[in-house]
């Protein structure tokens, strides 16, 4: 079974982005521990040590946080980009790369890449790897760009009709593709 790490749900014709973070224990710093780093009964040494280890605590919990909300930002725009698949199916792909979403976003490329990294977005078509939505394109002859995988799909729709008899060249195929 596949658990999403981003849900997407509709409302009033807009896509909105949850992260499921329920399965994410949540991280606490024990009140022992708080305690001991006010107690000035203890040495120095050992509350200096407990405060460095409260603080290296506090900045995990800052970096979990961060990690989520990056996340949800980065999958939001993926769902903003990729409204007509939303609204059409597969057909409605468009190219997309991870750079733009960086760019809109204000993070490093490689940021976009580790949050999307191994997880999935359960969306009303299904779920899918949010690397799914990042695709290449390809310009038809009026210009547009148009998603390789739309292209891919063409493709194979050509060939599982052609004649098994008499295939057709792929130069019979792109001159469709082309007329298309």
């Amino acid at each position: 079974y596949i658990v999403p790490d981003v849900v997407v749900h509709e409302a009033d014709g807009a896509y909105f982005v949850t992260v499921e973070d329920q399965y994410i224990p949540t991280l606490q710093v024990s009140p022992t521990y708080l305690a001991y780093a006010a107690d000035r009964k203890l040495e120095d040494t050992a509350r200096d040590f407990v405060r460095r280890k409260i603080e290296s605590a506090r900045w995990l919990q800052e970096a979990i946080e961060q990690r989520r909300y990056t996340l949800q930002r980065v999958a939001q725009e993926v769902v903003n980009h990729q409204r007509s698949f939303f609204d059409e199916g597969l057909t409605g792909l468009k190219p997309l790369k991870m750079q733009e979403i960086a760019d809109r976003v204000g993070v490093h490329v490689s940021t976009v890449s580790r949050a999307v990294s191994e997880k999935y977005i359960e969306t009303p078509r299904g779920i899918f790897p949010i690397k799914y939505f990042f695709r290449g394109g390809a310009q038809t002859a009026s210009g547009e760009e148009e998603s390789t995988e739309i292209v891919r799909q063409r493709v194979k729709q050509i060939v599982d009709s052609e004649d098994g008899s008499n295939p057709l060249s792929d130069d019979a195929i792109a001159e469709r593709l082309s007329k298309e």
